[in-house]
């Protein structure tokens, strides 16, 4: 309130001092002529020097006075462009340092317009002493894969400048000592994959974007089947660039089969399904999401499981009830859960998908139950017991029946999805009041009739009594059933 009261006091003498020269001037009569307004800079100056010097994101404000009238705009002017004018009397400038320079110096100038449309004829001017900072690029360490990963590195990068993020101007990314390869700065998720993930040694791989199914970007250098370290780097737009970024070493492993067998078990499970494969299939690539104490899962299940299980014609997924915490975003579900929507894509791309896995009581199927065509479970209380005297019969001629070396308590049987048919059907035992369906299993058929999808919501080693009848079942689904 002080400081208004002296500059209206100050407007006074300011105005009582000037009007007698005006007058002294002029006829009795006549009209005083228009004073230009006058500008100011809230800065007078800048005296910063060497590594002291601003960035090129700078703020100024700015006002004008008119004496017998009103500013109605300003007009800025920076070195010898043209003037440009706004109604605003502050602004975040970004300023641009030429290729290849360090640091520069910025004239600024700010006029002030009355009304009547008089220029102030000097205008408020500030040297503005500018360097350039170097921009900065650095991996997200937890989007990283562990150490060995199959076919595809997955991760998330971050790239900032401290005179704004906007004056940024390229990324690159190369593999060990291969080239540097730009790629789109807005993109920040990346998916490498070698052009041929079958083949072992160094050679090309391909860059996909986000969630994105197709690449145009490739990189060289690759090492499918051995060690790779990736690294990033940026440049801005005074050409500045950035330290380098670098990943630990990563161990790709690449393709060897047309089956992957992904794993949701203990080691000791683990080993049953790998044992019961090779026993009926040539060769099978393996994953365990289940190991590792759940580390080895994916962390981004789109697009690392997808564009890995894309690799591949067959996939067998076998799993239980348990859940898993998402290694990077602390999400928690069941294994199928996660991997629900890729499988859905396989399927639409004409793969074909073998499914083992187990269901808790009271299990949601929001996720999973229109891809694995499950309807729902019994509503009725009680269990559903599968005693080791007992058989599953299929009702599709050339599968053996399947029998439990142990007592199953609370199986899973389902009321199964019109498109999909009954492959197995159990005999069951109800206990506390239960009944319901007996399919333990189905098939699912694309629209040219052949069979891309088995589900079995008893677990496969769990039907291991009569061994040679197992072997027959799942040698049939991976090698006649799924041989088109």
């Amino acid at each position: 309130m002080i400081f208004k009261q002296a500059y209206q006091n100050l407007s006074k003498v300011i105005l009582f001092v000037a009007l007698p020269l005006f007058f002294s001037h002029c006829k009795e009569g006549e009209l005083l002529p228009n004073v230009p307004p006058e500008t100011q800079i809230s800065l007078e100056r800048i005296n910063l020097f060497g590594e002291n010097r601003l960035n090129s994101t700078v703020y100024l404000t700015w006002y004008g006075t008119d004496l017998d009238g009103f500013v109605e705009h300003y007009e800025i002017r920076i070195g010898n462009s043209d003037w440009i004018k706004t109604k605003v009397q502050d602004s975040t400038f970004l300023f641009q340092i030429d290729a290849n320079q360090d640091s520069t110096d910025i004239e600024f100038y700010v006029r002030s317009v009355d009304n009547e449309g008089l220029v102030d004829p000097s205008p408020a001017y500030l040297k503005i002493p500018l360097k350039n900072s170097i921009p900065k690029v650095s991996f997200e360490q937890a989007s990283l894969p562990l150490d060995t990963t199959n076919l595809v590195i997955t991760f998330r990068y971050m790239a900032s400048d401290p005179d704004g993020d906007e004056t940024l101007k390229k990324c690159f990314i190369r593999a060990n000592a291969g080239n540097w390869t730009p790629i789109d700065l807005n993109q920040k998720l990346i998916t490498v994959i070698s052009e041929n993930p079958a083949q072992i040694g160094s050679g090309k791989a391909k860059i996909y974007y986000g969630l994105n199914n197709v690449s145009s970007i490739t990189l060289d250098d690759f090492n499918n089947g051995g060690e790779n370290i990736l690294q990033l780097k940026v440049q801005d737009i005074a050409d500045a660039t950035s330290n380098i970024d670098s990943t630990p070493v990563l161990y790709v492993r690449p393709q060897t089969s047309d089956l992957l067998v992904v794993g949701g078990h203990n080691e000791k499970i683990q080993q049953l399904y790998k044992n019961l494969v090779n026993e009926n299939y040539i060769h099978a690539d393996y994953v365990n999401f289940a190991g590792n104490k759940g580390l080895n899962q994916p962390k981004f299940w789109d697009p690392s499981f997808k564009l890995l299980a894309s690799q591949y014609d067959k996939v067998f997924f076998h799993t239980d009830e348990g859940n898993f915490s998402n290694p990077l975003t602390g999400a928690d579900g069941k294994l199928l859960d996660f991997a629900a929507p890729i499988i859905q894509k396989l399927i639409d791309q004409n793969k074909k998908v073998l499914i083992s896995t187990a269901f808790s009581t009271g299990a949601s199927l929001d996720i999973i139950g229109d891809v694995m065509s499950i309807d729902s479970f019994t509503s009725t209380k009680g269990q559903a017991f599968f005693v080791n005297d007992s058989l599953a019969k299929s009702p599709i001629l050339g599968y053996p029946d399947l029998q439990p070396t142990n007592f199953l308590l609370a199986i899973d049987p389902f009321y199964h999805s019109q498109e999909a048919e009954v492959l197995y059907e159990a005999q069951l035992t109800p206990n506390g009041g239960w009944s319901g369906p007996k399919t333990i299993a189905i098939q699912r058929k694309s629209s040219s009739g052949q069979v891309n999808m088995v589900l079995f919501t008893v677990e496969l080693h769990k039907l291991d009594k009569l061994p040679d009848n197992l072997n027959r079942v799942v040698s049939k689904i991976l090698n006649e059933v799924f041989n088109w």
